[in-house]
């Protein structure tokens, strides 16, 4: 019925202009026809149907993102890519030697890991500056600690940002929007210094200053490790809070949703509040929070599921499903091509029984487009 509705105001709106266009003059006729097919053809319409047209694998692929060990890839990795039409690649330390290195990798990855008809991958990184740093040989190495002013913090992501495009990156995972309580937190070495007011101002300048650069920024790690000693590199951080500590957790991340955040990256951390039996990776409350109580519409990703706050409870492919179920968009492990496979067939399996449902997984792939299109250039 809604696309019923689209179709016929747009033809409604198509007759319009081209009888105006008989009236003004060859000139409007171009415009006419130009706004008119934005009407008929909006983009979420478009993706929705080429959504419709892909196979169950296709979809699942679009969903993962995965780390590759290396400075140069074996063929047979490239086709196993390729085949089950994996999404996004996650560089890290092990993938980098020099920058032209870098560069010529990520080109072949996208020459030579994607099927004809697959859009372009996701190319990421953690380039947060500072100790969270995979390219060294950049100029732009500013820790976010040490960043002072909004302005400061949007001039590093430029400036980073394109660096990281250069060289054929099109998503760093930063800023961090975690608010640190103490310097005994976990994240409180990798985060902005000041409270949350002054953690939302840097991070939502820092996204700015990536959009600026044409990649994609990430606000992480949602709900938020503040207040918590304990690594999710290694065991589940719990974080019990009230009403006003929750408000303080979530501010730089309703901030960053205002100003059209592109990816959210939710965190290994438990909160009763909001979800007494799941870390928030796995929890339907926190992706509900996410997409109702802060209204986001972009793209929401995992942390890595190979982290010990997850695998400490669940098996990795356990975990993926999890994810796809409570609402995650894309899920991101660093593991093996075993793993990496074992994922995507729970995935696959989940679907054929119903687990999961297809349209849940279509409403991530639209945005997976959505965002591809807007974002990624080769």
């Amino acid at each position: 019925m809604k696309l019923f509705l689209v179709a016929a105001i747009a033809g409604f709106i198509s007759f319009v202009f081209i009888v105006m266009s008989h009236r003004v003059g060859r000139e409007f006729d171009a415009t006419a026809l130009v706004t008119a097919s934005l009407f008929i053809n909006p983009p979420h319409v478009r993706l929705e149907k080429r959504v419709a047209a892909m196979s169950v694998e296709e979809k699942i692929g679009q969903m993962m993102m995965v780390a590759i060990p290396g400075t140069v890839i074996a063929s047979t990795t490239y086709a196993w890519l390729e085949t089950h039409h994996i999404g996004g690649v996650i560089l890290l330390g092990n993938n980098v030697s020099t920058q032209v290195q870098v560069s010529r990798l990520i080109s072949d990855f996208q020459h030579n890991a994607r099927a004809p008809n697959d859009p372009l991958l996701f190319i990421a990184v953690d380039q947060e500056g500072g100790r969270v740093s995979r390219f060294l040989f950049l100029g732009e190495l500013t820790k976010q600690q040490d960043i002072k002013n909004a302005d400061q913090a949007f001039t590093v992501a430029r400036t980073r940002g394109r660096e990281l495009k250069k060289m054929g990156i099109n998503i760093n995972f930063s800023p961090v929007l975690d608010v640190a309580s103490s310097s005994q937190d976990f994240i409180s070495s990798r985060t902005f210094k000041g409270d949350a007011m002054e953690v939302s101002s840097l991070g939502v300048a820092m996204l700015k200053g990536y959009r600026e650069a044409g990649i994609i920024g990430i606000a992480k790690h949602f709900p938020g490790h503040g207040s918590t000693s304990v690594d999710s590199h290694k065991k589940l951080p719990m974080v019990n809070r009230n009403a006003q500590d929750s408000e303080s957790a979530l501010l730089p991340f309703r901030k960053a949703i205002e100003e059209n955040a592109p990816m959210v990256m939710v965190g290994h951390i438990k909160v009763p509040q909001i979800d007494p039996d799941y870390p928030a990776t796995l929890s339907p409350s926190a992706i509900d929070m996410l997409r109702d109580a802060l209204n986001y519409r972009g793209v929401i990703i995992t942390d890595d599921l190979g982290m010990g706050a997850i695998t400490v409870s669940y098996t990795i492919s356990e975990a993926a499903v999890r994810s796809i179920q409570a609402g995650v968009d894309i899920v991101l492990v660093v593991r093996n091509m075993v793993d990496y496979n074992n994922i995507y067939e729970a995935l696959r399996d989940g679907i054929r029984r119903g687990d999961i449902s297809e349209d849940r997984i279509n409403q991530s792939v639209v945005r997976i487009l959505f965002l591809k299109e807007k974002f990624l250039t080769w």
